[in-house]
Order: structure tokens, then C-alpha cells, then sequence
């Protein structure tokens, strides 16, 4: 197969990010040392990505056609295993529901049963991304848990807490949100009206773990390359990354819309425990994402805190 006609592939049919991100997962199971484990990712993914993983040389292929996006696979697993580490830690301290913004092919519900059994989990995506997995599930034979509870709205013309109207979620009970692999897309405008929305209408206390690409001028020089491979690579495909900024001015932005900052990393301050958890990494830590968590504002006590 021509490397054009790959090209051609990987743009159109089974390339959207949520196909991406579980092939991503996939493949990263034959590893040694898993950053994250998901047993459940192959059979989630589509035609193209199963035959890329049923055939090396095709696997080998676009492995050099995606060299530029391995930057986002290692932030793919590592975000994946920051979001479920938050989760455990708030199911702990009561959070009864979990709302993951852009589920795609996500499959935290059928993996994590420890905690699917205990929370309501609600997959918020695109009505054809859900469409598409959900035949996915049946052909895989798989049984949708009790509390899994699918939201198809396009949140480009549907606000998200309308969206979880109706769906069985309480915006009043202990809740955590994710919102990855989506704010490098969004404008200013775009983050706010979204995030802001989260923390007009959701009680305080509420978590939200976003991922965001840091600006050049927080990465390490010798990434900065491998950051404008990056995004020149995922312009040509149609998705281009247009919101960047630095730590501070993530959690000034977030923080004028309502939330206080509990977190906000970026992710090689993570490699050492990974490290010592793993012993080794699959491919090299970016510098320029950051992973954050988020809490919901309480009006009395930022009033206390600036009297």
C-alpha cells in the first residue's frame, strides 16, 4: 500500500480522534511497561485501526507516517491514568457521578467496574461518535453496565448542561468532570462559554480535569521542534491546535470563570513517579502539555478569602 493512500486513510473513514485515541491505547498494550492498561481498547476501535493492528508492516508504516504525533500518544496514556487517579481519590471523598466530556471510544465504564459499580457514569459525545461505538459494543458482545448512561448532543449546538438533561444526572450530587484531547481546539471564547457553563451550573465543589498545550515559551527548548512537528502535522489533517498558554494563565483563566485551581501540572512533573511506578517509559515525556484539575468555586468563601 502506497504511503499516499495511508495518508488517505488515516484523513478520512476511521481517523476522527476518538478512533485515534483508542488505537493509541491499543497499541500501547503490547508494551512492557503500560502507563496505562485497557484491555478493551482494540475492540473499540474501527475497521481501519483493527487492520493496522492485525498487520505489522502496515502498523510500521504508519507508525512513520505518525512519528510527529507521538508527542500526543504519550499525553493520550498519561492523561488517561491522571483522570482515573483523580477519580479514585474523589469517589473516595463522595463524588457519585462522573461525566466525561468527549467519551469517544473511552472505555472506563467496562474496564473500571470497582468504581463503574458505585458512581453514574455519563458519556457525553457526538450522536455519530456514539452511534459508532455503540455498534461497536454490541459486536463485541460486551453488556452495557446499570450505570453508564450514554448523552448524544453535539455540544456545538447544544449546551452540556441541557445536554445532561434528562439523562438521570443531578446537578446538585457530587460530581467529576473531564474535558481531554479538546481544549488545544478550542478558542478562548469556546473554553469559556464551556467551562463557564460548569461552574454557573454545577454545585461548588465540582471537579473538572482538563489536558492543555502549554505555550512555546513554558516547553523545554529542545522540544519546541517536536511541538511545531506537532502542530503543523495535525493542521494538515484538518484539526489544527489554536489555544495555547502557560500555567499561570490557565488558572487565571479558570479561575475568573468560576473555579479554583487544585492542580495544575505539566507533565514531566509527573515522570518521576511514573518512573518509579514503571521502572521505564514507552516513548519520551512532551514538555508542552499540562494537566489540571479544577474545583468549582464556593461565592462565600472566595469572599471570605478576599475580605
Amino acid at each position: 500500500m502506497r504511503l499516499r493512500a495511508v495518508t488517505g486513510l488515516l484523513r478520512k473513514s476511521e481517523s476522527s480522534t476518538a478512533d485515534a485515541a483508542a488505537a493509541i491505547r491499543a497499541l500501547h498494550q503490547r508494551r512492557r511497561s503500560r502507563v496505562f492498561d485497557d484491555r478493551y481498547a482494540r475492540v473499540l476501535c474501527g475497521g481501519f485501526w483493527r487492520l493496522v493492528l492485525a498487520l505489522r508492516p502496515l502498523e510500521w508504516i504508519l507508525a512513520r507516517l505518525t512519528r510527529p504525533t507521538a508527542p500526543v500518544a504519550m499525553c493520550v496514556l498519561m492523561r488517561a491514568r491522571y483522570a482515573e487517579r483523580v477519580l479514585e481519590r474523589a469517589v473516595e471523598r463522595g463524588v457519585v457521578q462522573y461525566v466525561i466530556i468527549g467519551a469517544g471510544m473511552d472505555s472506563f465504564a467496562f474496564r473500571r467496574g470497582d468504581l463503574s459499580a458505585r458512581i453514574d457514569v455519563f458519556e457525553v459525545d457526538h450522536p455519530a461518535t456514539q452511534s459508532k461505538k455503540r455498534d461497536r459494543i454490541r459486536r463485541a458482545g460486551l453488556k452495557v453496565p446499570p450505570r453508564l448512561h450514554f448523552v448524544a448532543a453535539d455540544l456545538e449546538k447544544t449546551a452540556l448542561l441541557d445536554a445532561l438533561s434528562g439523562s438521570g444526572f443531578d446537578a446538585s450530587r457530587p460530581t467529576l468532570l473531564t474535558l481531554l484531547g479538546v481544549t488545544y481546539y478550542l478558542t478562548d471564547e469556546s473554553l469559556a462559554e464551556t467551562a463557564g457553563s460548569i461552574a454557573r451550573g454545577l454545585s461548588p465543589g465540582t471537579l473538572l480535569v482538563i489536558d492543555y498545550l502549554l505555550d512555546a515559551a513554558s516547553s523545554r527548548p529542545e522540544h519546541l521542534p517536536m511541538r511545531d512537528e506537532l502542530k503543523a502535522f495535525v493542521a494538515r489533517m484538518g484539526e489544527p491546535m489554536i489555544s495555547d498558554g502557560s500555567q499561570a494563565a490557565m488558572n487565571t483563566r479558570m479561575e475568573a470563570l468560576g473555579f479554583d485551581t487544585v492542580e495544575n501540572v505539566a507533565l514531566p512533573e509527573l515522570e518521576p513517579q511514573l518512573l518509579e511506578e514503571l521502572g521505564e517509559l514507552p516513548l519520551e515525556v512532551p514538555s508542552f502539555f499540562g494537566l489540571a484539575v479544577f474545583k468549582v468555586a464556593d461565592p462565600d468563601e472566595r469572599s471570605a478569602r478576599t475580605s
